[in-house]
């Protein structure tokens, strides 16, 4: 049965009128929570979301494409010429850190896994091409068990350096022998009992790594309580890195279960993207901190603090250190009479939040300073001007710090100065 126009603009009419009822009945605030919610979340996660998902879409499109390569070609031609690049990647990147080393411990943990690395792989490369021992095996379902338990050792290996960066100086050899310890006990149980006991042996990296995650917050703290800029810190780089690691954990499940030969095709190409990405991103960028974070604490009266607050609000106006974006904690211990750890528990307690958000403040009220006095200015001028490092993070800090974004705001100020002269 037709309906008549005037019958179907009747429908759209209360339809219109429901959803108003609705987003009414939650309420505006409800609405903007949510809307700042979702933005906060994609400024924070969005990136790396979208990496995951690119990266899985193709780590299935590389399993499904993988099947039909023949067993022949994969284990004479592209297998040993996959090992040769990923034993190149990994002696490259141990000669790197050697070069780049600069006394940091965690470019020294890197190296050491990666010539771990190096010898793993040199010595199944020269298993299959030159001994003729071969870990690919034509005509059955399951991965060879040798070669199951080298694979997941070395993906333990792999985490020692998230462990170094998540948790400075944690590690050591008696922690980095408990770490490998359920690894070895379950590889030992696997073959006395003669049960399969794969899946407990890719869980448990799975599980370190997701410990990882959540430690990612607490590396995140201890970033902001000492530098005014968060984003050369090493957490970009470290969620990618752990992103591509879990995705091959996940990977190697999956293929423990649905082996195939040449399915290793996906996991050594994924192996070799994060040596060369994590190598790289070492070398380019530096440490987030080189300072030691623990010292002794002071002991002040209510007088000396106060005078501490008056001085270092009347420096902070006059000097404008936030417009540096490397501005950090120990740059201030140098005009303070404080030492890094006390001057950090200071600001937390005067001014109710850590030493980066106290210096977004400054920042933030410095960009609505320019953008009132120069509107027609570019946002990656006013980002640079304010000491912001870029105007992605000037668009996200400003957006979480107001609820709206700077040229929203602009145009708030706007409305607000228009509704001033016409009253």
């Amino acid at each position: 049965m037709l309906y008549s126009l005037a019958q179907v603009k009747k429908m759209l009419y209360i339809c219109k009128r429901f959803v108003k009822m609705v987003v009414m009945s939650i309420g505006k605030t409800h609405f903007e929570r949510t809307k700042r919610y979702l933005r906060d979340f994609y400024y924070e996660h969005g990136r790396i979301v979208l990496f995951a998902l690119g990266l899985s879409g193709c780590v299935c499109l590389s399993y499904y494409f993988s099947r039909y390569i023949p067993e022949d070609l994969f284990a004479h031609v592209i297998s040993p010429a996959l090992h040769a690049c990923i034993i190149a990647a990994a002696t490259g990147g141990a000669i790197l850190m050697h070069w780049h080393i600069d006394g940091i411990r965690a470019r020294r943990v890197w190296q050491l896994a990666l010539i771990a690395w190096t010898v793993i792989e040199a010595w199944m490369w020269l298993a299959e091409g030159f001994l003729g021992i071969s870990t690919i095996v034509r005509g059955v379902q399951t991965i060879d068990r040798l070669d199951f338990i080298i694979r997941n050792s070395l993906a333990i290996v792999l985490l020692a350096y998230p462990f170094e960066v998540l948790c400075p100086k944690w590690l050591n050899w008696w922690r980095g022998i408990l770490l490998v310890l359920p690894s070895i006990l379950i590889t030992l149980l696997d073959m006395v009992l003669h049960e399969d006991l794969r899946s407990l042996q890719i869980v448990y990296p799975l599980l370190i790594a997701w410990w990882l995650w959540d430690h990612i917050r607490v590396y995140r703290a201890k970033i902001e309580e000492n530098y005014s800029t968060v984003e050369n810190s090493a957490m970009p780089w470290v969620k990618v890195y752990l992103c591509i690691l879990t995705i091959i954990g996940l990977s190697y499940f999956y293929l423990s279960f649905t082996y195939h030969p040449t399915r290793l095709f996906t996991q050594q190409w994924l192996v070799l993207v994060l040596l060369v990405y994590n190598t790289a991103q070492i070398v380019l960028r530096r440490k987030p901190w080189q300072e030691e974070l623990t010292e002794e604490e002071n002991e002040d009266d209510d007088e000396e603090r106060r005078n501490y607050r008056r001085y270092l609000e009347a420096w902070m106006s006059r000097e404008k250190p936030y417009l540096n974006p490397d501005f950090k904690l120990s740059d201030l211990t140098q005009v303070m009479t404080m030492n890094r750890s006390y001057l950090s528990q200071f600001i937390n307690s005067e001014y109710k939040c850590n030493f980066y958000q106290y210096v977004t403040n400054y920042r933030i009220e410095e960009a609505q300073m320019l953008m009132r006095k120069y509107p027609e200015m570019k946002m990656q001028d006013v980002a640079k001007q304010s000491g912001f490092a870029s105007a992605t993070v000037f668009s996200r800090v400003f957006a979480q710090k107001t609820g709206m974004t700077p040229t929203e705001w602009l145009q708030s100020i706007d409305n607000s100065s228009e509704s001033l002269d016409n009253s």
